[in-house]
């Protein structure tokens, strides 16, 4: 009787472990990917430059975080995009449709998001644009405006409505929801980009060799990411995306 209890144990567990292989290879065939790609704006201004840059860093944090919390489509990573992007001759505005779906294509990728920024006398316009890569149909088409000087209002309204308008596709599309985004998330992004410069602030202290002044600053970070986090999910994704991609820098050597 025990060889037959034992032959039975190992018969069920073998059966469940190949369950479980069936499951996870059905679910990587079901992964649905999504490529990022960043604004796109020709200046020789540094002020602008890291402007642009901070506006690119916190909308691809927020956008992944929203995607990673549908369980249902994975980003293409970062590097691997910008290494594609630099193969690519980017017109004045910034990449076309056209190169958006040959890039995605190459990645595999179902959806793309791309987006041009403009300046007109001291007002900037962002447009978010989601793309359908096989049909390359646009999807949704979110315009902003605001003012490179003043890019924290221009991040905050701007990944405000962006996420808006995500979530709402998402929603439509694939019957997906991804937390409510309330006019609460405004105010958890801007503490989100307070976080954010404290953090690089501690990056470059400890790239200095100033622990102490590091501790101080990612503790004083830690306060307004914990802000934001309670304020919406929607933010407290991009939070956690942010936590896997940057904050391992501040790790102990």
């Amino acid at each position: 009787m025990k060889k037959i209890y034992l032959i039975g144990m190992i018969t069920l567990i073998l059966l469940s472990s190949l369950l479980a292989q069936e499951e996870s290879m059905a679910g990587n065939l079901d992964k649905k990917y999504v490529a990022i790609f960043p604004f796109h704006f020709a200046s020789t201004n540094l002020a602008e430059k890291r402007a642009i840059a901070e506006l690119n860093g916190l909308f691809s944090d927020l956008f992944a975080g929203q995607f990673a919390e549908t369980e249902y489509f994975e980003v293409l990573d970062r590097q691997n995009m910008n290494a594609l992007l630099k193969e690519v001759k980017l017109q004045g505005s910034g990449l076309t449709s056209e190169q958006v779906v040959e890039m995605g294509k190459t990645k595999g990728a179902e959806l793309a998001i791309f987006g041009t920024l403009t300046n007109v006398y001291k007002t900037t316009y962002l447009t978010l644009k989601i793309i359908d890569i096989e049909t390359s149909i646009i999807l949704k088409s979110i315009k902003v405006k605001g003012s490179l000087e003043k890019v924290d209002d221009l991040a905050s309204d701007g990944g405000f409505e962006f996420m808006k308008g995500l979530s709402l596709l998402l929603y439509e599309r694939y019957e997906i929801g991804t937390g409510k985004i309330e006019s609460s998330s405004r105010q958890g992004i801007k503490y989100f980009l307070k976080a954010r410069d404290l953090i690089q602030q501690a990056i470059v202290a400890k790239q200095d060799g100033n622990k102490s002044k590091m501790k101080k600053l990612q503790k004083k970070a830690e306060k307004y990411l914990k802000k934001a986090a309670a304020l919406n999910p929607g933010v407290n994704a991009a939070i956690n995306h942010y936590r896997e991609n940057t904050l391992w820098k501040l790790e102990e050597e």
